[in-house]
């Protein structure tokens, strides 16, 4: 029987109406989108018109039901309510359906919940008890029987303490009512050696436990000696496996696989009773989460989170290891970047004629760019995209915003602008100092040493994201500039040394054997420099006078340069005004002079001809190998991994479910375009990165000799005892894994992406980390 619904609005979503009505099958729908006041009003209206359920996306019936004036459409989006007999459900504000692209499944998900009830499994109501010393006991012997048991902590910053451990038992053993699971909910207050004797027991249960994002958890725990047995699922990575694209937040995946979920995070900021059952209320969610996620995923989802899961432990001995940083050097490095802040400021005053001008003052930077003819994009933004936009206008504004932004392509301390230096001491060298500045944390270093967090569900493509860390410390790894200015900081532990393996233009010949190009594939893998390769075949200059085989030295890095930028964007579908972006207007000036181009060429055809000049080397890239990724994705709206790992840890190649259309949208193509390589690429190093971790860095024979330090874009970063160097060829070895790819030319290949060690000068080792590069 169909379904009679109300749908309460805003103006806003009149011209959504007809798309919200597609989504709800054969459900009957009324729209309101005048406003309300009262509760009454709804229930009246409903009652006369036979409504038995409500969509809406109206903020005021939202704090009427939660009673809460701070209440947010997007936190409570999919949130289930019943009130007399009437079931209500948010969903996000309708514009979503055309402005993001998995707008209109997410909303067809939560608008089920009254369209098609039957379809969602049942759970029981949410009820927790506080593990007191009278309960604890029958509790204990209770779990030994759990199918599955979901842990979440809560923390305070103040001596990383965890406050409270809660646990949600899942028994699929038909004690549940009417045949649903049993749930059995309860929290404890960590306040006492006590608590604390009993969260090490139960974690030391044997049974399969569940965390959302359980790297943060289980970092407190292994601080606390309470490390968890068993920990056998994720639903962060568990939903990353499935939908990449989409919000991975417990709310959001609540939402998404129950049916009466209702956004509680509100309850953190409660009383200490509230607290308590905000922590239980998480594992409840995870619990039925990580149920729904095995009775729903589809096969390859689960190949997928067999191969992502795993990542997680090397992941969590990185992040608890760090690197030491030498304090000393800390204040040099310091002392470097004011300095350089100085004299760029200095230059920056005279060229202006004033005294003190503050960059980051935002009334300040509108003046200069009214007076420089710029005072429609100060109107806007003064931010670095305005800025470099303003440079377009003329070379001298071109020549103050590098002063103010730095260069696009900027990687080391003197292309920044003094912005990018200040933000570069505030961040990556900060102190007490900085404190009034931003936030209120000081230096970064937690007992003298850098932590980071590596995420295996932080990107679409599976690449490990990267960020502070969990103890409220430490950088973002990947993101420390190049250069020697943060990393001559980062030091080698006593009696070690740091060496960092790196795969070798992996990128390019992933993208070369997945299109199936024969030329790139010669390219790159031939005995030649390849990025000189590039420039003598792009620009029609001899590959001998841009590059010397004999004495491995560059001898015109203006054209390598430009044919290793052009090669990136090209790569990857790059438009002409994003190449002038990323390139910056200094290098598209510099390349046309390089070429020969004539003088009135705009930068965008410059970047245009740049481009032309890849695509006619290459032209199997567009011709063939975009051509299959849009073919594929309206297909069967997945990309599919034609790779074939020879790796122990080998499952299967990555699949990416894709919700945008990529002939609609240039940006999600350029996006589907670099997933394939990007992908294999993070694949291949997830694969090595376990390897290392598996045989080398928990292995009984080195583990005493070896430390695992993170995974940095395409490399692993590493220490080894001085005199086990051997260790770091080792690295080299396990890194090299032969992959077997069928292109989109419909032919089969093998090949491996060479790896080169960076231990210093002699090879033996480095003591900092910059002496790595």
């Amino acid at each position: 029987m169909s379904a009679k619904l109300l749908f309460l609005g805003t103006p806003e979503d009149q011209p959504y109406l007809p798309r919200l009505k597609r989504l709800c099958n054969t459900s009957s729908v009324m729209a309101a989108l005048t406003p309300i006041s009262t509760w009454y009003e709804v229930k009246a209206f409903c009652t006369k018109s036979n409504i038995s359920g409500v969509l809406s996306d109206s903020v005021k019936l939202l704090k009427i039901l939660t009673q809460d004036d701070s209440a947010k459409i997007d936190e409570y989006a999919g949130s289930y309510f019943r009130r007399d007999n009437i079931e209500v459900v948010f969903i996000d504000p309708l514009p979503q359906l055309v402005s993001l692209p998995y707008g209109e499944f997410v909303a067809r998900r939560y608008i089920s919940k009254l369209t098609d009830p039957d379809t969602w499994n049942r759970y029981p109501a949410f009820s927790y008890t506080v593990g007191t010393p009278d309960k604890i006991e029958g509790i204990y012997h209770d779990f030994k029987s759990a199918s599955l048991i979901a842990v979440d902590i809560e923390t305070v910053k103040l001596n990383l303490a965890i406050t409270s451990i809660a646990y949600t038992a899942v028994f699929l053993d038909g004690s549940g009512i009417g045949g649903a699971p049993r749930l059995s909910s309860f929290v404890l207050e960590m306040d006492s050696e006590y608590s604390l004797a009993w969260m090490r027991k139960f974690n030391s249960l044997p049974n399969r436990k569940v965390f959302q994002n359980g790297k943060y958890d289980n970092s407190y725990l292994l601080r606390y000696n309470a490390a968890v047995e068993n920990w056998f699922f994720d639903t962060a990575t568990a939903f990353h496996s499935w939908y990449t694209e989409l919000p991975k937040d417990l709310a959001m995946l609540s939402s998404f696989f129950h049916r009466e979920g209702r956004y509680w995070k509100q309850m953190s900021s409660g009383n200490s009773t509230e607290r308590l059952e905000y922590n239980c209320r998480d594992t409840f969610a995870t619990a039925i989460v990580a149920c729904e996620w095995l009775l729903q995923a589809p096969v390859w989802a689960v190949t997928n989170y067999r191969q992502e899961f795993p990542v997680n432990f090397p992941c969590i001995l990185a992040e608890m290891t760090g690197i030491k940083r030498d304090m000393e050097m800390f204040g040099i490095a310091r002392a470097q970047i004011e300095d350089l802040i100085k004299v760029k400021s200095d230059r920056l005053d005279t060229m202006l004629g004033v005294k003190g001008f503050n960059v980051n003052s935002n009334p300040q930077m509108k003046q200069l760019m009214t007076v420089l003819g710029c005072g429609d994009i100060a109107a806007d933004s003064c931010d670095e995209k305005g800025l470099n936009k303003a440079a377009f206008r003329h070379p001298l504004i071109a020549h103050i915003t590098e002063l103010i932004v730095g260069l696009p392509t900027a990687q080391y301390a003197e292309e920044f602008g003094i912005r990018g230096l200040r933000k570069l001491k505030s961040t990556y060298l900060r102190t007490d100092e900085d404190i009034k500045k931003k936030g209120d944390r000081g230096y970064k270093e937690l007992n003298g040493r850098i932590l980071w967090s590596l995420n295996p569900h932080g990107t679409d493509t599976g690449r490990l994201a990267s960020k502070e860390h969990h103890f409220w410390c430490g950088l973002q790894g990947q993101n420390i500039p190049r250069g020697v200015e943060v990393k001559q900081t980062l030091v080698a532990d006593a009696g070690f040394r740091i060496a960092e393996v790196d795969l070798e233009q992996a990128e390019s010949r992933d993208t070369a054997h997945i299109a199936g190009c024969e030329s790139l594939i010669s390219a790159v893998s031939g005995s030649r420099d390849f990025h000189s390769v590039n420039a003598s075949a792009f620009f029609g200059v001899s590959y001998e006078s841009i590059y010397s085989d004999t004495t491995k030295k560059t001898l015109d890095k203006v054209l390598r340069d430009l044919a290793k930028r052009v090669n990136h964007g090209a790569n990857y579908n790059m438009g002409a005004n994003v190449l002038v972006e990323t390139m910056g207007l200094k290098n598209i000036y510099k390349a046309a002079a390089a070429l020969g181009l004539p003088a009135y060429y705009t930068p965008k055809q410059i970047a245009e001809y740049l481009l032309s000049c890849f695509h006619k080397v290459y032209p199997e890239l567009q011709k063939v190998y975009y051509t299959g990724i849009v073919h594929e994705i309206k297909t069967t709206r997945m990309l599919v991994s034609k790779a074939v790992h020879d790796s122990p840890y080998h499952v299967a190649g990555w699949v990416r479910y894709c919700f945008s259309d990529p002939e609609k949208d240039k940006r999600a193509l350029n996006a589907y375009v670099a997933h394939a390589p990007q992908s294999l690429n993070a694949m291949t190093l997830n694969k090595a990165f376990m390897r290392v971790f598996y045989e080398i860095a928990i292995n009984p024979l080195y583990r005493d000799h070896f430390r695992l330090l993170a995974q940095i874009h395409d490399s692993i970063l590493f220490q080894f005892r001085e005199g086990y160097d051997y260790l770091a060829d080792r690295v080299r070895q396990i890194m090299e894994i032969p992959v077997t790819v069928t292109g989109y030319d419909g032919k089969t290949r093998t090949f491996t992406v060479p790896a080169a060690i960076k231990a210093g000068k002699d090879g033996l080792g480095a003591l900092r980390w910059s002496e790595t590069e």
